[in-house]
């Protein structure tokens, strides 16, 4: 996502922490993913990073469309 977004915008993916739920040994993270001012995917995991990752993914099967 990060190499498609740099060619086609010049610019990086923006990742921002939409919710986080769930006791601190169990927390559930929820990430949006934008470029520029468009929200590109959002993703969900037990960590930030996988969250990111989730996001990006869907980013991306949305892009490919």
């Amino acid at each position: 996502l990060q190499e498609w977004c740099q060619k086609r915008h010049q610019l990086v993916p923006r990742y921002r922490t939409l919710r986080e739920t769930g006791p601190d040994h169990q927390k559930c993270f929820q990430v949006e993913v934008s470029v520029g001012d468009e929200a590109l995917g959002i993703g969900q995991g037990t960590s930030k990073k996988e969250a990111e990752q989730e996001a990006a993914r869907l980013a991306l099967e949305r892009i490919e469309q």
